[in-house]
């Protein structure tokens, strides 16, 4: 346990200074920390293919080299580097393994190189196992007897053996009496394997390990588990992704314990399948049942999409014909998930809309509010300004009376005092007209006053009028008689009486001058007042 230990606190390491990158209080799981280590090892998984793709190049330059150096189709030393080269595909494509296999298998006949050659077959064997072809791999492993092997070959045969009757097991799910026969036979070769190869040897700890596991020993299983990774050397992720991955299989498969329970050896495995360029891979299958159990669709599309890739590339029709339902089954809930977002988008933006509008709406009231609030602070500035204009105006006008008042009373005084009594009469004589003037004095007020009030009167009153019948008032008139008796009107004094003794004119003449204006309008004449007193 120690060991795994180490291997995981670089991981809590990283996932302590994700948890700083989102503030104190979102602290990052290591699981959470592992799931993104893995997704971004996904969307480097050209980078990975590369660099695998650029080590077997290397390796077809080296083969053409020796070929160059004069070593033809018989010399075993080319076998074996045809043999290297499959195994470099054995993981990555299959049907150029099985090519090389094949290839390496031929000149080592060739050469007389009868144990090289049994290598060659049990390694193209390997490769149709991995990829389903299960009838095909076994008439490999019976072309010859194991007695005849040399013991390296020997423990080869037996060891696929073994996995041989261990897939069959697995692929026979519905036949509970063939899997028991698979069992046995599986069984069979794995004891005689492990006779075969040394005790505490990396193999035998492998099959030692799944014995105490199947059995119930779970400590044992994960100390033998332990010990594998001690002998693993530095660097070596190939077979770490496969410790880590069996580790997980003790928790889950031996111990029953939910596939979420110590995730965190299966999602090590994925990352480092991912960073090799496996692509005959397992543990991304389980990643992606984690996943859905979790309900995180997203991701597990995106595992099951490079999964299936994988699958597809490495050439294992088993594998993809197994994944198949859990494949579609996730792209049913990624597409119902996409579903669920369009419509949460499309209701997001009808409510974009709807508050658009409504903003739109109140911007439109406040503008209109605003321009009302300046044009009422227009009216009441000039209101302010006219009833300044009209206080200063009265007291001008008041003032003016009361000089010409004591003017008089003065006259009246010293020309009493000197006995000058014609002159006296001739000042209060009654029938002098000394109200010329004061008229035009009030009509120049009462048309400044007016005007300043409602400046546009004389043009909305024409176009109250027809256009050959509008009044224009004569040069250095403001208004004539005609518009300040219908101001007057405007004003609300509709009474031809009362009209006539404010503006000092008779009664006729105002009767006249509305009879006059009645017969030029443009409008008809019920509704004249109630226009007159909107303009």
């Amino acid at each position: 346990m120690r060991h795994f230990c180490r291997i995981f606190a670089l991981g809590a390491l990283a996932a302590g200074l994700l948890a700083g990158c989102h503030g104190e209080g979102a602290p990052v799981s290591e699981e959470d920390a592992l799931l993104k280590e893995l997704m971004g090892a996904i969307d480097s998984a050209a980078v990975y293919r590369a660099r695998k793709e650029a080590t077997i190049e290397a390796k077809r330059k080296e083969l053409k080299a020796l070929i160059s150096e004069g070593k033809g189709a018989n010399n075993a030393e080319v076998a074996e580097k045809y043999l290297e080269i499959g195994g470099w595909f054995g993981s990555y494509i299959a049907d150029s393994c099985i090519c090389y296999a094949d290839k390496a298998a031929e000149i080592a006949l060739k050469a007389g190189a009868e144990d090289l050659y049994q290598k060659c077959r049990f390694s193209k064997a390997s490769c149709l196992m991995r990829t389903g072809y299960f009838k095909e791999a076994e008439l490999i492993l019976a072309e010859r007897d194991p007695s005849s092997m040399t013991d390296d070959n020997k423990v080869t045969y037996y060891r696929m053996q073994a996995d041989l009757y261990h897939a069959l097991y697995k692929a026979a799910e519905q036949d509970a009496e063939f899997r028991q026969y698979f069992v046995d036979r599986y069984s069979a070769y794995r004891d005689t394997f492990m006779t075969l190869v040394p005790p505490m040897s990396y193999q035998w700890i492998r099959e030692a390990e799944k014995i105490a596991g199947r059995s119930g020993n779970f400590e044992e299983a994960l100390a033998l588990n332990g010990r594998r990774f001690e002998m693993l050397p530095p660097g070596e992720t190939r077979r770490l992704a496969g410790v880590l991955f069996d580790r997980h299989t003790i928790y889950r498969f031996y111990m029953g314990r939910p596939i979420g329970d110590h995730v965190e050896y299966l999602l090590q495995s994925a990352i480092y399948d991912v960073r090799n360029a496996a692509q005959d891979i397992a543990s991304m299958r389980f990643v992606e049942s984690w996943l859905i159990q979790k309900n995180d669709v997203a991701s597990a599309k995106k595992v099951a999409d490079y999964y299936y890739a994988t699958m597809a590339r490495f050439g294992s029709r088993m594998r993809l014909l197994d994944a198949q339902e859990t494949i579609m089954h996730i792209n049913e809930e990624y597409l119902q998930m996409i579903s669920r977002q369009k419509r949460l988008t499309h209701l997001g933006l009808i409510a974009i809309i709807v508050l658009s509008v409504i903003l739109a709406g109140i911007l439109y009231i406040v503008l209109r509010s605003r321009r009302r609030v300046l044009t009422l602070n227009k009216k009441l500035d000039r209101s302010s300004k006219a009833a300044r204009s009209y206080v200063i105006g009265f007291f001008n006008l008041y003032s003016s009376y009361i000089s010409r008042l004591q003017s008089l009373r003065s006259k009246i005084n010293v020309n009493l005092r000197r006995g000058n009594t014609e002159f006296i009469l001739s000042l209060t004589d009654p029938d002098k007209d000394i109200s010329g003037e004061e008229l035009k004095q009030m009509y120049s007020n009462f048309d400044d006053a007016f005007l300043d009030i409602f400046p546009n009167f004389v043009e909305d009153f024409n176009s109250l009028l027809r256009q050959e019948e509008r009044i224009v008032p004569k040069k250095g008139e403001r208004l004539n008689m005609e518009l300040r008796i219908f101001a007057v009107i405007k004003l609300g004094i509709t009474d031809t009486t009362r009209i006539s003794e404010l503006l000092h004119c008779s009664v006729k003449t105002v009767y006249n001058k509305r009879s006059e204006i009645n017969g030029k309008l443009a409008v008809p004449r019920e509704k004249f007042i109630a226009k007159l007193a909107a303009i």
